[in-house]
């Protein structure tokens, strides 16, 4: 039964789009059709809780091809956008080098399926619901350094309130809740302790400086529970989590797009393992460059502290970059009407689900991105 908890969220989307579905008018969003091809090297033997051996090796390599679509369709009522249907997915095969046990040929698949619907209250707000499917499976997971995140399922829904404050100043509000459910092998049933039940709500503030730049201040409480691992405490027996964060983001967009921000993240638990502080400082510039391209630049950099010293392992579920460091250099161009190409240099230091491990990627990436004309 612990897989039904998500009805709730997602009755309360489906609801609010049946008025909205009565009438209106469908129309494609977007579609876009990506490939690629990359170099990826790792470094890091560390532990991790997915997969079933351990090699010895410190650094492995590897090359990467992929394929994906996205894409979405929007439902129009009255000239504006009632709702909104968006999927992205896609596979990545790796061919890797460098382990001492044998060679590995993962396959990643990925996939997203997002519902949103929009219901105007006045002329002042705006109330949404969302609701959101995600998946992930893998085959043949290697094992470190080449870090590929568990396959799992999860299941989100959510509603938000958009208000405007006059001025172009708009307030924000968002409640959450999430299902996560990894899938263990026969050969790893650990990773079923990175289940869990998540809920959030966050209130962000956005204010204008001028035409073209804006400031958005934002905070939030989560609240997290894993059902598979125990605290040994009888009145207390399953881990529960609370988390707090707020920071600030100031964007400027023209000829130059311009993104820099800074967050700060608590995490207290019943169970002091995975109690943490963290700081993110991230920036991003977007800017034209010679030979009709567009030159990009991201960087971020996290520091992470854990409150209590420990040699059990701590069990932190996440995507790879999960509370990361990372920077990137690319350069994209336009190659026809549809079709447009992007060369990317890439860092990353990131956690395992073994919090407080960290391994390094380096990678050299190239992607072709095609809009098919209908």
């Amino acid at each position: 039964m612990k897989r039904l908890h998500w009805i709730p969220g997602l009755t309360v989307v489906l609801l609010m789009a049946l008025p909205t579905l009565a009438e209106g008018q469908v129309s494609l969003r977007d579609l876009v059709v990506t490939g690629g091809l990359s170099g990826e090297g790792y470094r890091g033997n560390l532990e991790t809780a997915g997969a079933a051996v351990r090699d010895s090796t410190e650094v492995a390599s590897a090359v990467v091809s992929e394929m994906g679509a996205r894409g979405g369709w929007v439902l129009r009522r009255n000239g504006s956008v009632r709702a909104a249907l968006d999927f992205d997915g896609g596979v990545r095969r790796f061919t890797a080098r460098g382990f001492e046990l044998r060679d590995y040929a993962p396959r990643e698949w990925v996939g997203t399926l997002d519902l949103t619907t929009f219901q105007p209250l006045g002329g002042s707000a705006m109330l949404s619901g969302f609701g959101r499917v995600r998946g992930r499976a893998v085959e043949d997971r290697p094992p470190m350094p080449l870090f590929l995140p568990p396959a799992y399922r999860m299941v989100q829904g959510g509603v938000g309130l958009e208000l405007d404050a006059g001025g172009g100043r708009r307030v924000n509000l968002t409640t959450a809740g999430e299902r996560s459910d990894y899938s263990a092998t026969e050969f790893a049933p650990q990773i079923r302790l990175l289940d869990r039940s998540h809920g959030s709500a966050r209130v962000g503030l956005t204010l204008p400086r001028s035409s073209n730049t804006r400031v958005e201040f934002f905070a939030g409480g989560e609240l997290s529970r894993y059902p598979e691992q125990e605290t040994f405490v009888e009145s207390d027996p399953y881990r529960r989590d609370r988390g707090w964060k707020a920071g600030v983001e100031w964007t400027h967009q023209g000829p130059r797009m311009v993104q820099l921000g800074v967050e700060g993240r608590t995490n207290r638990s019943n169970s002091r393992r995975p109690e943490y502080n963290s700081l993110t400082v991230e920036g991003m510039v977007s800017a034209p460059g010679p030979a009709e391209t567009i030159l990009s630049a991201y960087g971020a950099v996290t520091v992470k502290r854990y409150l209590a010293e420990t040699s059990a392992a701590r069990l932190i579920p996440g995507e790879e970059a999960n509370n990361a460091s990372m920077a990137y250099l690319s350069v994209s161009r336009g190659l026809a009407r549809n079709l447009d190409s992007t060369v990317r240099l890439g860092w990353t230091r990131a956690e395992t689900e073994i919090g407080d491990d960290y391994f390094q990627r380096v990678g050299l990436y190239m992607l072709l991105r095609y809009r098919p004309r209908f």
